[in-house]
Order: structure tokens, then sequence, then C-alpha cells
């Protein structure tokens, strides 16, 4: 089941939304509502040429019912619950996934770059559509905007596990890793810690472990006063007690590498 989202509101249904730029590999639709508990029917709809489909528009992708052959799978909505629908366009197909878990890969048969509109109509509620994200090649690094991950500032980061272990750091500009965030899949554990003068210091494990390998994640890191604080799927797995003596200024950069498809990342939001 899909996780509730702060400030959701509704948007309304039918809701057809003009694309403002071609779409590339690895932006994805993302589709957040409800099914209400009485309903029988709902679609999501990609199309090129017009709002409806017709004598003028061409349906791209089409969630529901197909012309020419059909492809099914397991209905993987639940009536009287939320859910999170995501279709990411690959080179060669689209890519669905419902609350993080791939149900589908659905082969181009027209080019995704004709796409003009996306329609959803039907029995669901919607909370929140948008388009988003690309595919980053790890390992990646940047720094922050200011210089710093400053307090109150916090990371998102979105992606896909693909292997037994991924990595995301925080680092100094002397090059310490004042933070590393590491889930290790075979372990089930997240390893947190830090390294400073290339000796690493104390390992924290404790917590749950809420990843799955090929699953869709978002993974928020909040910088607060006293500790980092860490949320994955919006459900918060525990604080690392800052090592550092200034943590408003010494996290100058962040660098994210292993088994991993990352999606999506904002920071210092």
């Amino acid at each position: 089941m899909a996780t509730s989202h702060q400030y959701d509101q509704p948007i309304p249904v039918p809701h057809t939304q003009r694309l403002s730029q071609t779409i590339q590999p690895g932006q994805a639709l993302s589709v957040r509502g409800n099914v209400p508990p009485d309903a029988k029917r709902a679609e999501v709809n990609l199309l090129s040429g017009g709002t409806e489909i017709g004598v003028n528009a061409q349906a791209v992708l089409h969630t529901n019912e197909g012309w020419g052959k059909e492809e099914r799978e397991s209905l993987p909505f639940k009536k009287g619950q939320k859910f999170d629908l995501r279709i990411r366009v690959l080179d060669e197909s689209f890519e669905i996934s419902c609350d993080g878990k791939k149900v589908h890969e659905y082969k181009h048969r027209a080019s995704f770059q004709s796409m003009e509109y996306s329609q959803i109509k039907g029995d669901i509620t919607l909370t929140e559509v948008q388009w988003g994200g690309q595919l980053y090649s790890l390992p990646w690094e940047t720094g922050f905007y200011g210089h710093h991950l400053g307090t109150g500032q916090r990371i998102r980061l979105y992606g896909v596990p693909k292997g037994d272990r991924w990595n995301l750091d925080l680092v100094a500009r002397s090059g310490d890793i004042l933070f590393h965030f590491n889930p290790r899949f075979r372990e089930k554990v997240i390893v947190r810690n830090s390294r400073r003068g290339n000796t690493w210091e104390h390992e924290e494990k404790e917590g749950p472990f809420p990843f799955e390998n090929n699953r869709e994640f978002d993974l928020i890191i909040i910088n607060d006063p006293h500790s980092i604080q860490m949320f994955v799927n919006n459900e918060r797995i525990g604080t690392f007690q800052h090592r550092t003596p200034n943590p408003t200024g010494d996290y100058t950069g962040m660098r994210i590498e292993g088994e991993l498809e990352m999606t999506g990342i904002k920071l210092n939001i």
C-alpha cells in the first residue's frame, strides 16, 4: 500500500496535462491517489496529437485496454487504499511500477518522444501527478548550493536497488566522510558510520531495513541541529548523531555509488 504524503490535495478527475518538453529516457510519470471502495475502472493514457483518443490523437501508452494485442497483468491496486503508480520511460519500453514494485514492461509501439499529453480518468481520486527524474551514472558527486548542507535542509534521493550494496556519503572539504549511509542487502542492515583521517569509526546498524532489490524508494536525509534524520518512503528509520563540531557548515558535498539505479535527486530543500 502506498504511503500518505504530507500536504496531499485532491486533483480533479478526469485530469489532462500537456507536457512542457520532449520526454527523455529516464523520466517518469508519477501518479498518486486513492482507489474508492466502489471503483470499477480507471485508465492512464499518454497521447500525441490531441487530448482525447480519436482520429487525431494516438495513444502512445494506454494502461487499461489496447488495440491490437493486449498486455495484461494481475491488478496491483486495492479498493479503499492509496496507490503510487510510476511509468518510467526507457529506450525500448515503458517500465510500470505500483507502490515501488515493478509490475510490467511495455515495449514501445510508437515513438515516446511524440508524447504531448498525459490523461487520467475513471474511478480514482488523485493527489499528485507529475513528470520528473532522469537516469544518473554512478559514482555521482556534487557540492551543495551555498557550499554546505545547512541546518534544517534536506536531500531527497529516488532510486531502485540493483544488487548487494550502495552508499550515500556526506563529505567535508578535507575529503573526510562525515556520514556514510550504506544499505547491505545480504545482511539486511543499513550501516551508518564516518571516516576521518582514513580511519573508519564506530558502525551503527540498528533499525529497520526497508529496501528491496528492484523496488523503487524515496530516501530523505535531514540535517537537524543534533543529528542526521533518515526517512524511507516517508517512514522514519533512524538518526545519526553528528560527529563533526560544525554540522551547519561542515557537510560540503555528497557522493553516491554502488549497485543502484539512481532516478532522481533534490538538494537543499
